[in-house]
């Protein structure tokens, strides 16, 4: 995999939902409108101008608004892989919004200018490729920055959290327990001792057991959140992810990322992600800030 393909696959922070999503859009506007404002980036012919300078920075700056919101809510409802953003998903995302946004920008001019041509072609192909050249300069430059911050954060946590798996000398569980799927005739017993992790994969899991982690997983027909659902008394078993259920008992070694960690495993090849919805849950059953 060479340098540039490497990263773009790193992992990256989904922002827009919720409250991030709130804050996302009033930063965007901020930066935008402080942007076109103070720096003036494109020359302006005075005489042709409908209003102040003023109000039409305020509306270059609330178009890349009223795009993210519906293509946020859109991609949150449609993509089940969110969890799994990585940087490409992100520049791949900032630039259909940066089209969309130079075609709304397009469509303002009759609002903004007095100008007879404004439904050129030569117009929306300039509209567009400013909004281009200067969403991609800024966009470029908040990824860039928030990648390094997020990664430093998470990768000093994981540190953390490693010196106190190398301290921690909790008991492990004995028990067992028994799990009904949904075809009667596979239902299970479970030896929480034993058990790595889980994994949703469509309407199956796979299950990770000590004896055969280093082969392959158990398959079974039934749903994550029912396993969870039986295995949410033991303190051990930690959901890290909306696809995967870990026995803590089993971390060998802890790495960050920009969106979480990677988790290393004791008897088992395999990695477990923790993204960040999970990442506080998981600091805190690690008892990350009690150290």
């Amino acid at each position: 995999m060479n340098a540039l393909e490497k990263y773009l696959n790193q992992p990256y922070p989904y922002y827009y939902k919720g409250r991030k999503l709130v804050e996302i859009t009033l930063l965007l506007f901020t930066v935008g409108f402080l942007f076109n404002y103070l720096i003036e980036p494109f020359e302006v012919y005075l005489p042709e101008l409908k209003m102040s300078y003023f109000w039409i920075a305020f509306i270059h700056s609330i178009s890349i608004v009223l795009i993210v919101i519906p293509a946020a809510f859109i991609i949150t409802k449609r993509n089940a892989s969110i969890e799994n953003w990585k940087i490409k998903n992100e520049l791949y995302f900032i630039l259909v919004l940066l089209l969309l946004t130079g075609i709304l920008q397009f469509l303002w001019r009759d609002v903004i200018y007095n100008n007879p041509n404004n439904w050129s072609w030569e117009y929306f192909y300039e509209e567009i490729v400013n909004t281009l050249l200067v969403g991609t300069l800024l966009a470029s430059t908040i990824v860039s920055v928030n990648l390094n911050i997020q990664f430093f954060k998470n990768n000093e946590q994981a540190a953390v959290l490693n010196l106190k798996l190398n301290e921690d000398t909790t008991t492990t569980i004995t028990s067992e327990v028994t799990i009904e799927t949904e075809l009667k005739s596979e239902t299970f017993i479970l030896k929480i001792q034993d058990f790595i992790f889980a994994k949703s994969e469509g309407n199956y899991i796979e299950i990770w057991i000590k004896d055969t982690a280093l082969t392959k997983p158990i398959v079974k027909r039934m749903k994550l959140k029912d396993l969870e659902s039986v295995l949410t008394i033991f303190p051990d078993i930690i959901k890290t992810h909306r696809s995967y259920l870990l026995n803590k008992n089993y971390i060998q070694n802890v790495s960050g990322n920009a969106q979480g960690y990677k988790i290393a495993l004791k008897k088992c090849s395999e990695l477990v992600p923790v993204s960040r919805n999970y990442l506080e849950e998981f600091n805190s059953k690690m008892n990350l800030y009690s150290f």
